[in-house]
């Protein structure tokens, strides 16, 4: 009786849940990761965008902590080529605006106060909004990039 069971269980159950396994989220999908330096030195803080060029179904964003970042493959991407874009401020130390005293619509103090200066980016527009920069992700990894941004 108990091999009858096991027979069955490995000519029915066993190819049933093969088959289910394609429905797995990680399916065709693979981490990546790396690093993102300026002038050589780790971004503290910023985002690293991977847009598909090719009919992939995924994209990925990652947070830099330190320079680097990290996508595991429940949030990976299909193999193929990406679009990266790195966004950031530039760490800089802005003058904290004054409690006490409104702010103009734009956000900064009134004039005659002491502005907040606005950081700029310390990423240029080809890493950014104007960015060309691929790279190609595949099945069989380690698909580590580290950028350094010129």
């Amino acid at each position: 009786m108990l091999r009858r069971c096991l027979v069955g269980f490995l000519l029915f159950g066993l190819p049933l849940s093969v088959g289910c396994s394609g429905n797995n989220k990680t399916a065709g999908r693979v981490g990546v990761s790396g690093s993102v330096s300026v002038k050589g030195a780790p971004l503290a803080d910023g985002v690293v965008l991977f847009e598909p060029l090719e009919k992939q179904n995924t994209s990925a964003s990652a947070v830099l902590v330190g320079g680097n970042f990290s996508v595991s493959s429940a949030n990976g991407l299909q193999p193929g080529t990406y679009l990266v874009r790195v966004s950031a401020g530039d760490g800089g130390e802005g003058k904290a605006p004054d409690p006490n005293v409104p702010l103009s619509p734009s956000g900064n103090n009134l004039p005659g106060s002491s502005k907040t200066e606005a950081k700029k980016p310390s990423i240029p527009p080809e890493w950014g909004a104007k960015s060309k920069q691929q790279v190609e992700v595949k099945a069989e990894g380690p698909n580590k990039f580290d950028f350094d941004i010129k």
